[in-house]
């Protein structure tokens, strides 16, 4: 019972992290997809980029990352965890790109005609309008994003090997040490708190999107 305890425990700092680095993605990229989708000549050329950024092989970029925290003495509980969302991030940014891209003519005409600005025009038109398919790219990344942290906890690179502590590491050091029963007992973990999650937030929030903000 203590090692299941220790496999939950784990599982919810792995947690902490997929919706801390799911948060700042979408600060980051969801205005940068609206913006970008907008503008249908930027958008035929950056939506296929992202594309081919969220199907390119991620880890080959690990190395970089074990010899920055190695050289600089950095906490690889923070600096290994964007490793998790590194390859998954970009299923926001092309999503988000899709809703703005659909956004009808005749609502932007409308927000232009009424004076629509600033803070209000992201409020009342824009974030709506891509609210369901930013949903879609949350989901797909945060999944995404459990699946990495079995390899961006435990990164290894030559001699040095850094561990961030989470329920990826969990799994990977069970691997390591060939001890199949750690290895069952960390995949189950990660699946009943991955089934957890969508079922109490990401299928709430998507049927709440789907009613709310979807247009037909």
């Amino acid at each position: 019972m203590s090692e299941v305890l220790n496999a939950f425990a784990l599982g919810f700092l792995t947690m902490i992290r997929v919706f801390v680095l799911i948060a700042l993605a979408s600060v980051i990229w969801t205005p940068i997809g609206i913006y970008v989708g907008l503008r249908p000549k930027l958008a035929a050329i950056v939506q296929p980029l992202a594309q081919f950024l969220a199907a390119f092989p991620a880890n080959l970029l690990f190395p970089l990352v074990v010899i920055g925290v190695v050289t600089f003495h950095l906490n690889p509980d923070i600096w290994l965890s964007p490793l998790m969302v590194l390859g998954t991030q970009w299923y926001i940014l092309f999503n988000v790109i899709a809703g703005a891209s659909g956004l009808p003519r005749d609502m932007r005409d409308a927000g232009d005609n009424f004076g629509v600005r600033g803070w209000l025009w992201w409020r009342r038109i824009a974030l709506p309008a891509v609210f369901p398919f930013y949903v879609t790219g949350a989901i797909t990344a945060s999944g995404g994003s459990w699946n990495a942290a079995i390899v961006a906890e435990f990164v290894n690179w030559g001699h040095q090997t850094l561990h961030a502590h989470g329920l990826g590491d969990y799994i990977q050091r069970a691997s390591v040490a060939g001890d199949f029963h750690r290895i069952v007992l960390g995949t189950a973990v990660m699946a009943i708190l991955v089934s957890i999650i969508n079922r109490i937030f990401w299928r709430p929030l998507y049927w709440y999107a789907e009613r709310k903000f979807r247009m037909t």
